[in-house]
């Protein structure tokens, strides 16, 4: 009985080196949870540091989405999926509004006419099976049926810099 007892307390027992793999596996995890803190820190480190620049330079913005919204190459189409989210979920128009098509030469202008659409057609407003209140009264500018708000990600900078 005492050998038995004995047996399942030495070193090479499956109990002991089970709780030793657990406890390799355990510090494993905790040092991948410290290196995904530590790049958190960076990252929040460097968007701190850099807010300004983008803050202070608003038309970076405009000008990275007329230059790249619905231009043919990977950064265009990711920048066009990433224009037309915002432009749906915040029910906004452009960075400053519809005109920012109207205004300034773009991507999308050099692929639409203005006849066709003067900005993109998720700047209409949408019922909620997302079909257009009225395409032609958002193509003619109608307040009613256009997204005029800015998006509120430029809001938001803009007041948590300026606090």
């Amino acid at each position: 009985m005492a050998s038995a007892a004995a047996a399942t307390t030495e070193k090479g027992s499956p109990v002991v080196v089970g709780l030793l793999v657990v406890g390799n596996i355990i510090i494993l995890y905790l040092a991948l949870m410290l290196t995904v803190y530590i790049f958190e820190c960076a990252s929040c480190i460097t968007s701190y540091t850099h807010r300004d620049y983008m803050v202070s330079n608003p038309s970076l913005i405009t000008k990275q989405m007329l230059t790249f919204y619905s231009a043919d190459s990977d950064q265009g189409r990711e920048l066009t999926r990433l224009w037309d989210r915002i432009m749906i979920e915040q029910e906004c128009c452009g960075t400053s509004g519809p005109t920012d098509w109207v205004n300034f030469t773009s991507a999308f202008r050099a692929t639409t006419p203005e006849v066709v659409f003067p900005w993109p057609p998720l700047c209409c407003r949408r019922t909620g099976n997302f079909i257009p209140l009225s395409e032609e009264g958002c193509r003619l500018g109608h307040l009613d049926y256009l997204f005029t708000k800015l998006p509120v990600m430029l809001m938001a900078m803009y007041f948590y810099t300026t606090l």
